[in-house]
């Protein structure tokens, strides 16, 4: 790399380009997952996210400015980054990862902010991340705290677990300029890196500002964005304050990728419900670009979870555990201390446990370990501590205490051993995006093949079969089911374990990854092989307008000359649009002509002073020349079928709330705009086949379906037949 692109790369955090490493992939990891598709031609990936895997320390080597620097792994989502590290090992891919570097270590461990690095400190940043494929983001220190501590953790992570967001922290319009700021660093510095072709993979809720921004920077490319969090119901997320700017900052994408179905349901009925789009199953109509929705449930780097369980400073920990918790069955729990873990539950529905079934007290013991959630929260502390003192003065004594808490980051070997010896594990969560703690711990149950009751709240509760779900809030339900799995036979713990090991192995977070890469390159291939109308091109068109002797100008009304409205009543001509139609009309090489499904009487009103102005209502049914009379193409038509839709209209009408009905002279229209959009699209689809049934098959009339509404009308009568 020339010396020119690491300065500016210390300077921006822009220039680094990406290396390839040597591939290994071999499209199968024996014994530990299925086989893994190999990319069908080369392909370049950016991959985005909010911290980069790793974390800098200064070198013991240069105590002083400027620093070389030593790189380690990130604590933390490690299955997110596993995914994204296994491209690289795909032969027909390079994968670059951009994201913020965060605080570095100086000798002493102290951490520090990067904005007072010298130039020549970051140069050696990017020249130590560059043999990591990895391009660091600088972000001040204020603007980094705005971003994550601020908006991203106090307001859009509680509001996607289902928790208001005035629930949490009182919006500081800071720390949406922050989070503002962060997306837009982030699309320049992927641009500085980005060549035509690339794939660029966006990850999570701390950076759904990015796909729109990077898109206005380079129009034709291709961005995939996945959520690792839940997404909540439409009725919980248009509170939030910028929630357009939210949904459109993520429908900038090529495609959006969730957890589970029901998450990317709630994304396509906020799309519908707060910016009035057009939506599918499957995807999203963003004025004219089809959003792509797919659902690509994550896993776990199985092959790293199966080699650090077999380590010789796992066993010892293990037999340790084991000989502390003689002739105990053990439950194990591991969760983040925030409200949506639902650790409060897990404590009410083990003392119901205990007190449901005395024969098992003093016979099983809950470890229960917790670490530092999204923010601090005194009273959920404070209420856990009382429920444990309470179970273990109740159920407990000297010797023994059934409640073993543990409020503490726990290192990864002593993680592993608890996994391995527990008698079950219990899940409890009342909202999560996918837990992947519970998939860890079917790896580790390869030789006990115990239990695993998991909450129904999770977005592995979908996928992992084998697991007994529970309600967290159904204490009772959750006391039976701790019974259950502990007298549970062996050949059923055989065969649900069976069913949750075959998924674990089979769908891990390579397989993740790359059926996500795979599903977004075949979206834009059916994109590029299906027929767009192509976007006006001016200059040809100014020019061919200039040059022509005799033009003919056909302009349709709504949508066109003025906006769609929610009251078609309200649709009415602008000044500016009055006054160009009037400079066309008097130019003797024009021919201008309105064609509407507007009935007559409006055009009159409102367009019918402009001298040389044709007009066409009602889809072709009257037809007014420059200077002319009305002319009814229909006055011949019978009109008698007008009845028996009107009275199916009304019949739709009283039954769907903000539906309307327009009659005109030549047809009849039902407007379901303002209705619920999905309720009013089922009474559409109903109503259709009532008309299909009743009249359409009898008469001689077609139904035209409009943008939220149905239009009855004369077979033939177009605009096309004027």
């Amino acid at each position: 790399m020339h010396k020119s692109n690491l300065d500016e790369a210390a300077d921006l955090s822009l220039k680094v380009v990406s290396l390839s490493r040597p591939s290994s992939f071999s499209g199968k990891i024996e014994d530990v997952h299925g086989k893994h598709k190999e990319f069908s031609a080369h392909v370049r990936i950016i991959a985005a996210s909010h911290f980069l895997p790793f974390s800098i320390a200064v070198s013991e080597e240069t105590p002083t400015e400027p620093f070389q620097w030593k790189v380690s792994r990130r604590s933390g989502h490690t299955a997110m980054y596993a995914g994204i590290r296994s491209l690289s090992d795909n032969p027909n891919a390079d994968c670059t990862h951009v994201g913020w570097i965060g605080n570095y270590k100086d000798l002493k461990g102290e951490e520090h902010s990067c904005d007072d690095l010298s130039h020549e400190s970051r140069t050696n940043i990017c020249k130590e991340l560059e043999k990591y494929d990895a391009v660091p983001v600088f972000v001040d220190e204020a603007t980094a705290n705005g971003h994550y501590e601020g908006y991203s953790k106090q307001i859009l992570w509680p509001l996607l677990h289902y928790m208001s967001w005035s629930d949490s922290n009182p919006m500081k319009s800071a720390w949406w300029d922050c989070y503002n700021k962060v997306s837009k660093t982030f699309a320049t510095a992927i641009s500085a890196i980005y060549k035509d072709g690339d794939i660029v993979w966006i990850h999570d809720y701390h950076l759904l500002l990015l796909p729109e921004m990077f898109r206005a920077l380079n129009p034709k490319a291709t961005i995939g964005l996945f959520l690792h969090s839940p997404f909540p119901s439409s009725e919980l997320f248009r509170s939030l304050p910028n929630r357009k700017e939210i949904l459109y900052g993520m429908l900038g994408s090529t495609s959006i990728g969730f957890q589970t179905y029901s998450y990317a349901r709630h994304f396509l009925s906020s799309c519908t419900r707060v910016l009035g789009l057009e939506s599918t199953p499957t995807g999203i109509d963003n004025m004219g670009n089809m959003v792509a929705i797919g659902v690509f449930p994550i896993g776990i780097d199985a092959r790293q979870v199966q080699e650090r369980r077999s380590l010789p400073a796992v066993q010892t920990k293990m037999k340790n555990l084991r000989e502390m918790f003689a002739n105990k069955r053990i439950i194990i729990g591991r969760d983040r201390l925030d409200e949506v873990a639902g650790i409060k539950q897990k404590l009410e529905a083990f003392e119901k446990f205990l007190e449901m079934y005395p024969e098992w007290q003093n016979n099983v013991v809950l470890i229960q370990v917790t670490q530092p959630g999204q923010t601090r929260q005194p009273k959920l502390e404070a209420k856990i501590s009382e429920l444990v003192t309470s179970i273990n003065s109740n159920y407990g004594s000297l010797e023994f205490m059934p409640v073993m808490y543990h409020h503490t980051f726990l290192n990864t070997d002593e993680y592993m051993a608890l996994l391995n010896i527990a008698d079950l594990c219990l899940i409890t969560v009342i909202r999560d995006g996918m837990n992947t703690g519970s998939l860890e711990y079917v790896v580790c149950q390869q030789d006990k093949h115990s239990p695993l009751l998991l909450s129904e709240f999770t977005g592995t509760a979908g996928s992992v079969s084998g697991a007994i779900q529970i309600n967290p809030w159904d204490y009772q339900g959750v006391a039976q089911a701790i019974d259950t799995a502990l007298r549970m036979g062996p050949d059923e713990k055989k065969v649900r374990y069976k069913e949750m090991y075959r998924h674990v192995m089979n769908h891990d977070a390579q397989y993740w990854a790359s059926t996500v890469i795979q599903d977004l390159r075949a979206t834009v291939l059916a994109g590029q092989s299906s027929s767009v109308t192509p976007k006006l091109d001016m200059a040809l068109f100014v020019k061919g307008f200039k040059a022509s002797k005799r033009r003919m100008i056909m302009l349709d009304y709504d949508g066109t000359l003025t906006p769609i409205t929610n009251i078609p009543a309200q649709a009415l001509p602008p000044a500016e649009m009055l006054e160009a139609l009037r400079a066309l009309c008097a130019d003797p090489r024009n021919f201008v002509s309105v064609i509407s499904g507007r009935d007559r009487a409006f055009l009159e009103l409102h367009l019918g002073d402009i001298e040389g102005l044709a007009l066409s209502g009602e889809h072709g049914s009257f037809i007014r020349y420059p200077g002319g009379e009305w002319i009814n193409l229909l006055a011949e038509m019978d009109m008698s079928w007008k009845d028996e839709v009107l009275s199916i209209f009304e019949f739709y009408t009283e039954r769907t709330v903000g539906a309307t009905i327009e009659a005109k002279e030549t047809s009849i229209t039902w407007h379901f705009r303002n209705a619920d959009p999905e309720y009013g699209e089922f009474q559409a689809k109903e109503c259709m086949n009532h008309l299909e049934n009743s009249v359409v098959s009898k008469r001689p009339v077609e139904i035209l379906v409009g943008k939220k509404c149905l239009e009855v009308r004369p077979i033939s009568v177009n605009k096309g037949e004027i």
